[in-house]
C-alpha cells in the first residue's frame, strides 16, 4: 500500500523526496479540499463496512489486524515522501473474506501503524486513511464483480480476479497518491505516476496472489496458516526495498549526469 509520510528533506526534483504533500504553512486550496474529501469518503466507505461487521471468524480478522500492523512497520521509502509496504496484501486478504467489513477493520490500523513508525502528520494520516479504504473498497468491488470467493476449492477459480482486483486497487491507490504529489508539486500527474509507481506493477501483481492465497488458506485451514505467509511476505518485502534502492542510485547517477551537462552548457 501507498501511503505519504515524512515532511521534505530534499531539494526540489521530481525524484527527491519532497516531492510530496509538503509540511509547508501554505498549502493550494485544491490540495486541501482533495485531502478532505478523500478523507471523508474513507470515513463513509468505513461507515458502510461497520454495518456489515460481523463476529463470526473474529480471531481470524484479529490476527490480519496484526499481520497489517506488522507489515506497515516495515514500510519501503519510495522516491517521493511516501512509502509502500506489503501490509496491503493483508488488507486485500481481509476485503476478499470478509468484504467492506474486512476494509474497514484493516485500513485505520495500518494507517496508525504507518504513523507510528513515520511520525506522519494528522492531514497525512487523514489522506492516507481515506486512499487506503478508497483503494480496498475498489478491490471487493473488482473481486466480487468478476465472481470471485474465498469459499473456492481452487486457486486456479480465483487467481484471475484476486490478480486483477489486486491490480486496480494498485491503480487507485497510486493514483490518489500521485494526484497529491501532482498537486502539490505542481507537475502531470502521469508524469508522477509512471516515474514513482509505474515499476511497482509486477511487485503488486504478486502481491495479489500472494493475498488471495492467504485468503483460501485462511479460509480452508485456519487461522495459523497465517503464518505460512511470512516468508513470502518478508522475502517481497525485501524485494521491494533492493528494486527501490537500485531505482534510487540510478536517479542520482541520471541526476549527476544532468548536473555535469548544465555545468558545461553553462560554461
Amino acid at each position: 500500500m501507498y501511503q505519504i509520510d515524512k515532511p521534505p528533506v530534499a531539494e526540489h526534483s521530481p525524484t527527491s523526496k519532497n516531492a510530496g504533500v509538503s509540511d509547508g504553512p501554505r498549502r493550494p486550496g485544491l490540495l486541501v479540499a482533495y485531502v478532505i474529501a478523500t478523507a471523508l469518503a474513507g470515513v463513509a466507505l468505513t461507515a458502510w463496512g461497520i454495518t456489515d461487521a460481523t463476529s463470526h471468524h473474529a480471531l481470524m480478522l484479529i490476527a490480519l489486524v496484526i499481520a497489517a500492523c506488522g507489515a506497515a512497520l516495515f514500510a519501503v521509502e519510495l522516491f517521493v515522501d511516501s512509502h509502500v509496504s506489503v501490509s496491503g496484501a493483508v488488507l486485500m486478504a481481509a476485503g476478499a473474506i470478509f468484504g467492506m467489513w474486512g476494509i474497514a477493520a484493516t485500513a485505520l490500523p495500518i494507517v496508525v501503524a504507518g504513523h507510528v513508525r513515520c511520525r506522519t502528520l494528522p492531514y497525512k494520516d487523514a489522506f492516507n486513511f481515506g486512499a487506503l479504504t478508497i483503494a480496498g473498497a475498489v478491490y471487493v468491488a473488482a473481486f466480487r464483480g468478476l465472481d470471485g470467493n474465498v469459499n473456492a476449492t481452487s486457486l486456479s477459480d480465483v487467481a484471475a480476479p484476486a490478480i486483477v482486483a489486486g491490480l486496480a486497487n494498485m491503480a487507485v491507490n497510486s493514483v490518489f497518491v500521485a494526484g497529491a504529489i501532482s498537486l502539490d508539486q505542481h507537475q502531470p500527474l502521469p508524469g508522477v505516476w509512471r516515474g514513482n509507481f509505474l515499476w511497482l506493477v509486477p511487485q503488486y501483481t504478486a502481491l495479489g496472489a500472494v493475498a488471495i492465497g492467504v485468503a483460501l488458506l485462511l479460509t480452508h485451514i485456519g487461522t495459523w496458516s497465517l503464518v505460512l505467509f511470512a516468508l513470502p511476505l518478508v522475502s517481497l518485502s525485501e524485494a521491494l526495498h533492493t528494486r527501490a534502492e537500485a531505482m534510487k542510485m540510478r536517479n542520482r547517477a541520471l541526476d549527476a549526469i544532468g548536473s555535469v551537462h548544465d555545468h558545461r552548457r553553462a560554461a
